[in-house]
């Protein structure tokens, strides 16, 4: 209900109408793009087979202060630089003495080598600990605590599960801003056992796609026609990489960093610096733009009209079950991590 009187406030008619037909035809043209990617057998999606599919890969290139060396358009992330984290509180020892311990115990051999899964699980641990436990220098609000993942304002929301994939993958999860922002950004978490690939994977576009057809027809997101999604993506090897994904005219459009690496601890502290000043990337951008499925400088595009057959089948297609995002970030990581295969190969 408070979706819908944010919607209607502030809106003449004309533009409700035309708000209205933005978002059929967001919805319409995504949707497509998903069965296309749904469809897709192969587990990694070549460059030359992106476009397509309807995805539009760039890069993201990060400088060392973890901000966007690029200039891109449109951006809805804009992230704070490492300079801007707050850093340990001074008062609080308990927490700069964990954090402290952390880094200190990196390198610390473990009593056998670790599998995969021990590595994936042993680097969210690290992480989670590192955003949800240690008390930082900035004054909290709304009696929230003074951690990293408070000072991102990110809540949980529940976890994404495609039905088509779902026996192979689980895991994936997905926070929203507290409601006061009125904000349609979303972070989201994905994991898998297969070995790093720079290429874009089925699975990372099939989640994002599905988070964002989500929320669109949702009512909380009434007002808006994007869905920016930033993507936290782990893989073995203790590395992770950050996507930034939002829908427009081109299709999917994907800014895949590279890897983040945490194979000791001197690489630790670096990438987690980086990867702490993007999750608390200040949210902006027009999400509301009524022209972003227009080309800049191309005749408006003729609305969808009634055509049975074009029927949005996103519903058939996931399923949302209710979970727990960043409590910490540790439950997060609590459940089966996928390794990515072709799910339709029933060899195996």
């Amino acid at each position: 209900m408070a979706g819908h009187l944010r919607f209607l406030f502030g809106r003449s008619t004309q533009d409700q109408v035309r708000h209205q037909e933005v978002r059929a035809l967001v919805i319409n043209k995504m949707s497509e793009t998903f069965e296309a990617v749904a469809n897709h057998e192969a587990a990694w999606i070549e460059p030359n087979i992106q476009e397509t599919l309807g995805v539009i890969c760039e890069d993201l290139h990060i400088s060392k202060r973890g901000t966007n060396q690029d200039e891109l358009s449109p951006v809805f992330f804009e992230p704070l630089g490492t300079h801007n984290v707050p850093q340990p509180h001074p008062t609080q020892d308990q927490g700069q003495k964990l954090v402290k311990e952390i880094f200190e115990n990196w390198d610390k051999p473990t009593p056998r080598p670790p599998t995969v899964t021990d590595q994936i699980y042993m680097l969210m641990y690290r992480i989670e600990n590192i955003l949800c436990t240690s008390a930082r220098d900035y004054e909290s609000e709304y009696g929230w605590s003074n951690t990293l993942s408070d000072y991102a304002k990110w809540i949980e929301c529940g976890d994404i599960i495609p039905e088509l994939v779902a026996e192979e993958f689980e895991g994936p999860l997905y926070g929203s801003p507290r409601n006061q922002l009125n904000r349609p950004h979303t972070l989201l978490a994905t994991l898998t056992k297969s070995d790093a690939d720079e290429r874009l994977s089925r699975y990372e576009a099939v989640v994002i796609l599905t988070v964002m057809l989500s929320r669109l027809e949702g009512d909380e997101c009434l007002n808006h026609n994007v869905i920016p999604v930033m993507v936290i993506s782990v893989f073995p090897g203790f590395k992770l990489r950050i996507l930034e994904a939002h829908y427009d005219y081109r299709g999917l459009v994907i800014r895949k960093s590279d890897f983040l690496s945490f194979v000791n601890g001197d690489a630790a502290i670096a990438s987690m610096d980086i990867l702490a000043s993007f999750m608390c990337s200040r949210m902006i951008g027009n999400t509301m733009d009524p022209h972003i499925m227009t080309k800049p400088g191309a005749a408006v595009p003729p609305l969808p009209g009634d055509n049975p057959g074009r029927e949005i089948r996103s519903r058939e297609l996931i399923s949302l079950r209710v979970g727990s995002f960043w409590r910490g970030a540790c439950d997060l990581f609590k459940s089966p991590i996928p390794d990515i295969k072709n799910p339709r190969n029933t060899d195996s």
